[in-house]
């Protein structure tokens, strides 16, 4: 009988050991240091021709459009897309694209996100990705970006945030 109140006490003492160290550990993910900062990037506005059904996928042609922010700006050629599916009461986007910054570089950008109806309007959200051969722009190969919609008249449009 001992032992068993022996053993039981060792077990409650390391529960309430990791119930503290939990809550210790939740306590410090939420405090404000552990915010992420970011800065702007640019803005993304593109043209979009009208969606083609495919089954489960909606596929909406990139036919153009252009970004601007500090360290860079130029136009989205013609030629890429956007895959829509729908999945569960949203829609995940993919899309693909291709910019030509004003001095001549080329930068591939693809984008996941998701679109999200709520009482309080449409949670549009995207993570841009980049790939460039362009030594100017190479930082945009090795950082994360996150983007949110905006209405913009005529287009699909984003501004971009480089996460620091």
């Amino acid at each position: 009988m001992n032992y068993l109140i022996k053993e039981l006490r060792v077990i409650i003492s390391l529960l309430t050991i990791i119930s503290l160290t939990g809550v210790t550990h939740m306590a410090s993910a939420q405090s404000p240091a552990s915010n992420l900062e970011s800065q702007f990037a640019f803005e993304l506005l593109l043209d979009v021709a009208p969606q083609h059904d495919a089954g489960h996928t909606r596929i909406a042609p990139v036919t153009g459009g252009t970004f601007s922010g500090p360290r860079l700006s130029g136009t989205v050629h013609n030629g890429g897309a956007d895959w829509i599916t729908q999945v569960s009461g949203h829609s995940s986007l993919d899309v693909r694209i291709t910019l030509e910054t004003d001095d001549g570089a080329i930068i591939y950008m693809t984008y996941k996100g998701m679109v999200v109806p709520s009482d309080s309007g449409l949670y549009w959200r995207v993570t841009p990705s980049f790939t460039t051969s362009s030594e100017d722009y190479d930082w945009l190969n090795h950082r994360v970006f996150v983007g949110k919609s905006k209405q913009v008249e005529g287009k699909v449009a984003y501004d971009i945030f480089e996460i620091l």
